[in-house]
């Protein structure tokens, strides 16, 4: 009877943990620096209006990631990603910092979920790796900001990615979530 309860906890378990293996990401940097100044998100650069200049949108100090590459395991079914969350501990602080990257936001890193006509502000859809597509490699990059720090370091961040699966033609999701890290570095 033990084992059954034992079984059954741990097939919950796995059950909870599923999808995680069903898609990966990674960055093309995996030291990236913290840099004291603004920046404008990729948000912000194509929802300006024709012939005007975007507002810097990112407070100081960011970092960038110029690339996340998003790769699914199973080619035929649709892959949405729902968000992007960073997290990381910096020297003398009491709270861990984080930036949240979704919807719109996310939309805006990567061509295919952006349509974008020069004359007119862009338009977004969802940030889905479609069916028949194996990976996704985004064109614009990510920017996190707002860390204040006097102290140099060098910290790891950790990357999770959140997001479901789903067949087409089916109204079933499976949730997935997988992690990747990442150093960042003050100088």
């Amino acid at each position: 009877m033990r084992s059954l309860i034992a079984l059954a906890i741990l097939t919950g378990f796995l059950t909870a943990c599923s999808g995680s293996e069903n898609l990966t990401v990674s960055t093309t940097s995996n030291n990236t620096l913290l840099i004291p100044s603004t920046a404008t998100s990729c948000l912000a650069k194509y929802q300006a209006a024709s012939g005007t200049t975007a507002t810097a949108d990112i407070t100081s100090a960011y970092f960038r990631l110029p690339h996340i590459t998003f790769t699914k395991q199973n080619i035929n079914n649709n892959m949405y990603i729902s968000q992007v969350k960073i997290t990381m501990t910096l020297p003398n602080s009491t709270s861990d910092y984080s930036c949240v990257i979704a919807g719109d936001a996310l939309s805006a890193l990567y061509t295919v979920w952006r349509n974008n006509d020069a004359s007119t502000p862009a338009t977004f859809t969802d940030s889905v790796i479609a069916s028949g597509t194996q990976a996704v490699t985004t064109d614009c990059p990510l920017y996190c900001g707002g860390i204040t720090s006097d102290t140099s370091f060098s910290t790891t961040a950790t990357m999770e990615v959140d997001g479901y699966e789903q067949a087409p033609n089916s109204d079933d999701q499976t949730p997935v979530r997988t992690t990747t890290f990442f150093t960042v570095t003050n100088q």
